[in-house]
């Protein structure tokens, strides 16, 4: 008898349950903070691709800096308007989760870095209580200065 329960469990909660990246396998993921329900303000930046460098590409009299680090987030509120599990959200999201904002940032603590190659990206979501998000774009790679 468990076992009967068990597998209709799973037959009702199975149309629910869809893996990452399901969906057509041909289309970017910006990386955007999401949204949903009543949306009250939503201003935000995030990734979608960016072009670089490869190792053979630097310059032959480029000085190596070495690794270096960009992070930049995105930040979302999600208010239920009832007390209940399938209520409406009032929701929003600010930030700037670009490439631009990161490459700004390593720019900004490295000022003699004239380029980056060897490029690596992560993105890190952080969520409580599907209450407040934040979603942070990290760039790490590789830079160079020219003498």
């Amino acid at each position: 008898m468990k076992t009967l329960l068990s597998v209709i469990l799973l037959i009702a909660l199975a149309p629910f349950a869809a893996a990452a990246g399901e969906e057509d396998g041909d289309e970017a993921m910006p990386g955007l903070i999401p949204a949903s329900g009543i949306l009250i303000f939503y201003k935000s930046e995030g990734p979608l691709s960016f072009v670089t460098m490869t190792p053979k590409d630097v310059p032959a009299d480029a000085r190596r800096l070495g690794t270096v680090k960009g992070v930049s987030c995105q930040h979302g509120l999600s208010i239920p308007l009832a007390a209940n599990i399938r209520a409406t959200n009032a929701t929003g999201g600010y930030g700037d989760g670009s490439f631009r904002q990161a490459l700004a940032q390593m720019q900004k603590k490295h000022p003699e870095m004239a380029g980056i190659y060897d490029v690596r990206t992560d993105l890190r979501i952080l969520s409580f209580l599907g209450l407040y998000r934040r979603l942070c774009t990290e760039v790490t790679a590789r830079a160079f200065a020219r003498p």
